[in-house]
């Protein structure tokens, strides 16, 4: 590497390695603890987890230099992650049971009528201030005002996939999506924390915000 190189190191790759070392302490904190055993934490947690693994595969989508697709996976980032938040705020339990029974035929079907992320995210709201904490649904609200249209475009083959291949990705693009994916990665952190209800993972948690704000968004900058 010449000099020039190392004062002048490539943004993309920082961000990238910043955000593995986001994900390698979201993984130290929540390695080897037990979380809630009830349908209803087991669920949650399922989709937590299904939210880890969509943001790891946006990650490596990125390092591959394949950014058109790693956008789409945005959008399944943040609904697993809000699916997550209602099923323990939120959720009745017969739609628990639908989401916990064996996947067959009439279970898929009988799950097709789950609410929207919309639906999602206004049950959420009408509990903050009994259960819910007013930062996680405000995160939620703001993040699918700011990003929903532009993910919905990339899921669907809108103008802004077609754009981007043709006129080329914007690195500080790139950057805010990195950005924004570790904003989801880093609150599904929290949720899988509050699964535990260990204060000691709690606490910690908590602190991840201002030791990484420099690779998250604005809006989860302490």
């Amino acid at each position: 590497m010449t000099e020039k190189d190392q004062n002048h190191p490539d943004p993309l790759e920082q961000m990238l390695l910043r955000s593995d070392a986001l994900n390698e302490r979201l993984n130290e904190l929540l390695d080897d603890v037990e979380f809630d055993g009830s349908a209803r934490g087991e669920a949650a947690l399922g989709m937590c987890v299904v939210a880890m693994e969509h943001g790891t595969a946006l990650r490596a989508l990125m390092a591959l230099g394949l950014p058109t697709s790693a956008v789409s996976l945005m959008r399944l980032q943040f609904e697993a992650l809000t699916r997550s938040m209602w099923l323990i705020y939120a959720a009745s339990d017969a739609a628990i049971e639908k989401l916990s029974a064996p996947l067959t035929l009439e279970t898929e079907q009988a799950a097709k009528n789950l609410p929207s992320a919309k639906e999602m995210i206004e049950q959420i709201g009408k509990r903050v201030g009994q259960s819910v904490p007013a930062a996680a649904h405000l995160m939620l609200t703001q993040f699918k005002d700011v990003s929903w249209n532009a993910m919905n475009s990339f899921v669907h083959g809108g103008i802004h996939p077609l754009r981007r291949s043709a006129d080329g990705f914007p690195v500080h693009l790139a950057l805010q999506v990195l950005r924004n994916s570790n904003g989801l990665s880093t609150m599904t952190g929290m949720t899988m924390a509050v699964l535990t209800g260990d204060e000691s993972i709690v606490k910690p948690m908590s602190k991840i915000q201002p030791a990484f704000a420099d690779c998250l968004p604005d809006l989860l900058n302490p």
